[in-house]
């Protein structure tokens, strides 16, 4: 079954790890599958990690992102809050990568990827021909999951030595790891924690990532943010702001409403 059968409400989801050697350049597996008892589209609004996602997605009326589905789509990194329009149905079983991981195992850069979603096979290929109806043949997300990791094998195996030996990638990988501590707050004590420049960050991240170092710092913090107001925590909007490295509260409000859409203090009410 392509997504859940009529009736009530669903919108289920998943996450699975990754078998050696593709948790070298990717994350986990994720999956979701919905359908709305009612039969009108819904927006679906995250404030999405900076990384990007290989995708098999089918729904309901043929159209996802503006694109004909089912397919294999690749989403690069999203610099605002991910928002699509959800027909009624739909499924997506998908690979999100680490950051870099992309790049790295394509062996370019992938800003021209950033605020886009491309068919799959532009960017990895043939490998990837028979991805969409290979997932969608299979009932669970285990075997799902199966099936892009051995595809996208058939990309990786030829280019695994050159991954292994990307020492732009690794620099990358350490620097996010390190920007996603709380307590860093700006991008000098990251870049000398790694003993390089920021301007070799910023050279890294522009190939690696699609977005520069200070970008992804920043939206760490912001996701940081948001968890805390989702936990009930930061009714002292400015001991928050403190916190995760802003100047003062209003630095915090203007940076989190022109990414969410709302200030910090109505999010945290609504």
């Amino acid at each position: 079954m392509l997504w859940p059968a009529a009736g009530t409400d669903v919108f289920d989801t998943g996450r699975l790890p990754l078998p050696a050697p593709l948790d070298e350049v990717a994350a986990y597996y994720w999956s979701v599958a919905w359908r709305r008892a009612e039969r009108v589209p819904f927006r679906q609004q995250v404030l999405s990690h900076p990384v990007t996602h290989l995708t098999v997605e089918a729904a309901e009326g043929g159209v996802l992102h503006g694109l004909p589905v089912p397919a294999a789509l690749v989403h690069g990194l999203v610099t605002e809050v991910f928002t699509v329009d959800l027909p009624v149905a739909g499924r997506v079983a998908a690979i999100a990568f680490h950051p870099g991981g992309l790049a790295a195992l394509l062996g370019r850069g992938v800003g021209d990827l950033t605020d886009s979603v491309v068919p799959a096979g532009e960017v990895l290929g043939d490998v990837v021909g028979p991805l969409t109806r290979d997932v969608l043949a299979e009932d669970d997300d285990g075997a799902r999951r199966d099936v892009v990791v051995g595809h996208l094998s058939g990309v990786l195996v030829p280019r695994l030595e050159a991954v292994r030996a990307d020492e732009g990638y690794r620099t990358v990988r350490e620097a996010v790891a390190l920007m996603r501590r709380r307590e860093h707050v700006a991008l000098a004590p990251v870049a000398a924690e790694l003993h390089v420049s920021v301007r070799t960050l910023q050279r890294l991240f522009a190939r690696y990532v699609g977005a520069s170092p200070l970008w992804v710092l920043r939206r760490h913090r912001l996701q940081d943010a948001v968890a805390a107001l989702d936990a009930g925590e930061g009714q002292d909007l400015a001991a928050l702001a403190a916190s995760l490295g802003f100047a003062d509260h209003a630095h915090l409000t203007r940076a989190f409403t022109a990414v969410v859409g709302v200030p910090p203090s109505r999010y945290r009410s609504g």
